[in-house]
């Protein structure tokens, strides 16, 4: 699917607006805290009821710049379940994420936050398989904190540089013209190539925000630091398989 040719996104927008608020329920069991993050894909604050589980994983989306559209809570996913009384229950679940990838169908996604290994519900599970089915979507479950330690601190450090600062776009296209140059060199270096231009201390943020904009990439499983290697491209291949680790689909 051509996501990206997409002119506008005004239906979508409309048909899978929030279906529920985020809440602190279950915080009493499980450790997470509430908020909001800014998204300059979907240009609005998406909420979030876990960090290590709804907030990474949005984080991650808005990283993978083949991820082109993204909406939380989107659809109310019917399903049918027996009480301890025998009683037929018929309710409705609202899974976490609906994801539009260049490439690929829709992608309907509940996310689990905990430390542990947690299984969904069967009749939930079921429903949401048949639900996508029906729509020639997919369905996965994601577990976001049980990514590698590495991967999860350079995608938290690489969110602190999301923002442009002043001056940066004085800079940024001999950034890139001079990582075409050199091809393979290291943040440092590539900073101080500037020295007789400018501080090569203004130019670290300016390499780190190119790489949230997805105008360099380095290798995600090692620790991302002044000693890294970047090349031009983005970390869209490399997202994708913790984007995908751990689905049931």
């Amino acid at each position: 699917m051509d996501w990206l040719s997409k002119r506008s996104w005004d239906k979508e927008d409309m048909l899978y607006a929030p279906k529920r608020t985020v809440n602190n329920k279950g915080s009493r069991t499980f450790e997470h805290v509430i908020g909001s993050l800014p998204s300059k894909k979907m240009d609005r604050h998406i909420p979030y009821e876990s960090f290590w589980g709804e907030a990474l994983f949005y984080y991650i989306l808005e990283l993978d710049h083949q991820v082109v559209r993204y909406y939380p809570q989107p659809v109310e996913v019917p399903t049918t379940s027996v009480t301890k009384d025998l009683i037929i229950k018929k309710t409705a679940h609202v899974p976490d994420t609906l994801i539009f990838r260049q490439g690929s169908v829709p992608h309907l996604f509940q996310v689990k936050g905990g430390d542990t290994f947690i299984e969904q519900s069967p009749h939930l599970y079921a429903a949401c398989m048949e639900y996508c089915r029906q729509k020639k979507w997919r369905y996965s479950i994601v577990r976001p904190k049980v990514l590698p330690k590495v991967v999860k601190d350079n995608i938290l450090l690489i969110m602190h540089y999301r923002n442009p600062r002043p001056g940066f776009n004085m800079w940024i296209p001999e950034v890139l013209k001079k990582s075409e140059f050199f091809r393979d060199t290291t943040i440092i270096n590539l900073a101080k190539s500037f020295i007789s231009k400018a501080d090569y201390r203004d130019i670290l943020p300016v390499i780190y925000h190119l790489i949230f904009l997805g105008k360099l990439k380095f290798n995600i499983c090692e620790p991302l630091n002044e000693l890294s290697v970047v090349v031009l491209g983005d970390l869209a291949q490399e997202l994708k398989q913790y984007i995908e680790m751990g689905s049931d689909d």
